[in-house]
């Protein structure tokens, strides 16, 4: 019985493989036909904010219900999975999950990215309105438009031409289009991971389109781990008059922040050609309000690192260091410290540039776009790591312009036409 069963799953990939060379070429061809549809999507879905509360938005749900519809066009299955979330009016995070059943229901080729954005940052530093989608030529403007609306649309775009032709695919296509990517996955892809019942298998072919370059010619296979560090000084609130009287903890807090700085950046400072930087990155960022007045001395400073570190090194081993620079300082100027863990994501195993996904990816790109491909690691933090933990294979791929979290975000519509015809070859090939 078991040898008849798995002759009968060889003879429909056989099929699937004899249908996908004959299907190919109108595939691509449609893909080319997309445009109209991509710029009405993005028109549909930047102006419906998607900002987690920490951000301070209300979550995801009113652009997942614009874009659950959408998937009803053109998937055969589409299911909520829901992360409770009590900080939002709804009560929960949605996490989307649409399937187009292939001729090979054992396995599926996923496509995974994220519906939440980071906001807009400084207004005054954009040049259009961050929450439409301006045209201009060839590009489309708007927070999210790469980051990660470029997944989404790619995702749907390549469930469209699926539905449009009538083609079923060698094996289930499946789009996740999930929440929380950007303040820690809890609410998004980890909640799957943990509830989700075994939705992955092993034999999956997994692709998270939310980083790549200009070219198209990097294909992730790992990335650093993620630290995300609150410190607060301590001193002596007084007038600005009589600083004798005061211990400034704003003067003592950026002296600190200066000294974990250069003391981060020595200790650890390996390189590794993977990865782009091949350096850990040790960034001071924000600072949180102090005091109203100028003519007072502020009494408390807080200031946050975001720290992006190679996997050679131990995170432990990098809040030790911090803690004992703090401690040094501190104990030399008479002030208190506190430090706050805000995110920490320990490196996941890299994937395998031999791995079935990243050579599939590696021929289509090759026959799409007539480029060889390069395998490199990078310090952003995708939905990946979370699924390489899993010893489940996943590359992290896409034509990027590179512009995320920055003002006058953009994506080119002729990267995102030809990532439809490089997914589409992948799958057939």
């Amino acid at each position: 019985m078991g040898l008849r069963l798995n002759f009968k799953c060889i003879i429909r990939v056989t099929l699937a493989m004899a249908q996908g060379k004959l299907d190919l070429s109108k595939l691509v061809s449609k893909a080319g036909e997309l445009r109209e549809f991509i710029v009405n999507l993005y028109k549909d879905f930047i102006p419906i904010r998607a900002l987690a509360p920490e951000n301070g938005g209300d979550g995801e749900w009113d652009r997942a219900q614009y874009l659950i519809s959408v998937a009803r066009r053109y998937f055969d299955d589409v299911k909520v999975i829901e992360a409770p979330d009590p900080r939002v009016s709804r009560g929960s995070r949605p996490n989307i999950v649409a399937t187009i059943r292939g001729i090979d229901e054992s396995r599926t080729f996923w496509v995974i990215a994220h519906m939440d954005t980071v906001p807009e940052g400084d207004r005054g530093m954009w040049s259009v309105e961050p929450y439409q989608a301006t045209v201009k030529g060839d590009l489309v403007y708007g927070r999210g438009v790469e980051d990660n609306g470029q997944g989404i649309v790619m995702g749907l775009a390549v469930g469209k031409v699926l539905r449009d032709l009538g083609v079923k695919p060698p094996f289930n296509y499946g789009l996740i289009l999930a929440s929380d990517e950007e303040v820690g996955s809890k609410y998004g892809i980890r909640y799957i991971l943990n509830t989700g019942g075994g939705l992955f298998r092993d034999n999956d072919l997994i692709l998270v389109p939310d980083a790549g370059n200009p070219e198209g010619s990097m294909i992730e296979v790992a990335e650093k781990a993620i630290l995300w560090l609150r410190i607060t000084v301590t001193g002596k609130q007084g007038h600005a008059s009589a600083p004798e009287s005061a211990l400034n903890a704003h003067r003592l807090g950026m002296m600190l922040a200066l000294k974990l700085d250069e003391v981060l950046h020595s200790t650890y400072n390996a390189e590794d050609p993977l990865f782009a930087p091949p350096k850990s990155t040790f960034e001071p960022t924000r600072v949180d309000k102090n005091v109203d007045n100028i003519n007072t001395i502020p009494g408390k400073h807080t200031f946050y690192f975001d720290c992006r570190v190679l996997p050679k090194y131990s995170l432990d081993d990098v809040l030790a260091t911090v803690n004992k620079v703090a401690e040094e300082f501190c104990g030399g100027k008479g002030c208190n410290f506190t430090i706050e863990v805000l995110n920490r994501d320990d490196p996941a195993p890299p994937t395998s540039p031999d791995s079935e996904i990243v050579q599939r990816l590696t021929k289509a790109i090759k026959m799409i776009k007539n480029i060889d491909v390069k395998y490199m690691g990078i310090g952003g933090g995708t939905y990946a790591k979370y699924i390489r933990m899993m010893n489940i294979p996943v590359a992290v791929w896409m034509t990027s312009s590179n512009t995320a979290h920055s003002p006058d975000e953009h994506v080119n519509l002729n990267d995102i036409i030809n990532d439809v015809k490089v997914v589409l070859a992948a799958m057939m090939i």
